[in-house]
């Protein structure tokens, strides 16, 4: 079994003239998003420097409580080092936290020394607004994070000249859709491919419209056999299923997913607690109201946000306090708003059985199909 850092090492002598990115290079760039490179790396499109150059900057103690996945430093010592990746040009790193629009946006940009370039956007981070925007994708048409994207990618395009590939992991996949789908018509002719790991859908809008046909084809979507955050709203678009180490949620962790050579270890089907989380929110979802959706979420956060914590590492350093805190806020809720969460819960509780017996079912209906074709 291998994983990118084996890949790195087998194939970090390569320059992108000789040998042109492919699925796992778009995979590493998209996770580089991660790093806090914010005040290492030039806001600007237009000055830029090495990613060996942007690796010797970079502190680890000085933004120990920003990492998101403890492999990331690891990550950007290894492209460091190899020839493959430490020469890329890094630029225009824009990170922005919007408390008033509930909206958490980064990216950066790679220039390949082919001449094209890689708009990399970062997923969803620890704090409570990245998280809110995520559950606000269930109740509004457009995001604000998918409107800076769009925004940011156009002005990408300007700046730089040659093919463009964008990707992202998480939400960061869903920005990279985004961005590419609504982005001006004389962008769209140069991108080569658009590549979403383990990101959510969109609404059905979105992909029954015209722009998101035109790009149908160049999207590449990538999950874990147990995706969850994948699953999250609508695909059209088709997927490749990764082979994953881990269990459960933690398949998110792209440093499980599992390589042969220069490719993914690919598997048939997702597995059943995938398909049952899915079917259950689903189901759930199809219950409730964008209203009663919108409602739910300020309700869940602003629980969360009284206990004066604005991420979850921070509530996991205060567990007694926050609790106290939260349970203190939940009482203080409004009659309705109360009575909607218990609602939720009773609702979301149903979903769960109902998908149950409907996976017991279909196990019993292969069961008798597998003994019908054995005799």
């Amino acid at each position: 079994m291998s994983n990118v850092f084996d890949y790195i090492k087998w194939r970090g002598e390569l320059s992108f003239r000789n040998v042109e990115l492919n699925d796992i290079d778009a995979l590493i760039l998209s996770r580089l998003s991660y790093i806090p490179f914010e005040g290492i790396v030039p806001a600007s499109f237009h000055r830029s420097l090495s990613l060996e150059e942007a690796a010797a900057k970079f502190n680890l103690s000085d933004n120990y409580d920003k990492i998101l996945w403890a492999t990331d430093p690891e990550l950007l010592s290894s492209v460091a080092k190899a020839k493959r990746f430490s020469s890329l040009r890094v630029s225009a790193c824009h990170s922005e936290l919007d408390y008033d629009s509930k909206m958490q946006f980064s990216a950066i940009v790679f220039q390949l020394d082919d001449g094209s370039c890689f708009v990399s956007f970062r997923g969803t981070d620890n704090t409570f607004i990245g998280w809110q925007e995520d559950f606000n994708m269930y109740s509004l048409t457009t995001l604000p994070s998918q409107q800076k994207a769009l925004e940011y990618f156009n002005k990408a395009a300007s700046a730089f000249d040659g093919d463009i590939v964008l990707g992202g992991h998480s939400k960061g996949g869903n920005l990279a859709i985004y961005a590419s789908v609504f982005c001006d018509e004389n962008v769209k002719r140069r991108i080569k491919k658009v590549y979403n790991f383990d990101g959510p859908g969109f609404n059905r809008s979105v992909l029954r419209s015209e722009e998101y046909a035109g790009m149908r084809d160049r999207i590449m979507t990538f999950v874990p056999q147990s995706s969850v955050f994948g699953m999250m709203l609508e695909h059209d678009e088709d997927f490749s299923i990764v082979h994953s180490t881990n269990k459960s949620f933690m398949q998110h962790d792209i440093y499980s997913w599992q390589l042969m050579g220069r490719d993914f270890e690919y598997l048939d089907r997702r597995t059943n607690s995938s398909n049952f989380i899915d079917h259950t929110l689903s189901s759930l979802l199809d219950k409730m109201t964008p209203n009663e959706i919108e409602s739910f979420t300020d309700a869940f956060f602003k629980v969360l946000e009284s206990t004066d914590n604005t991420n979850f590492k921070e509530i996991q350093n205060s567990p007694f306090s926050s609790t106290l805190s939260m349970l203190r806020s939940f009482t203080n809720l409004d009659k309705d708003t109360r009575s909607l969460v218990f609602q939720t819960i009773r609702r979301a509780i149903g979903s769960m059985k109902n998908n149950l017996s409907d996976i017991k079912l279909r196990q019993i209906s292969q069961n008798k199909q597998k003994i019908t074709y054995m005799f």
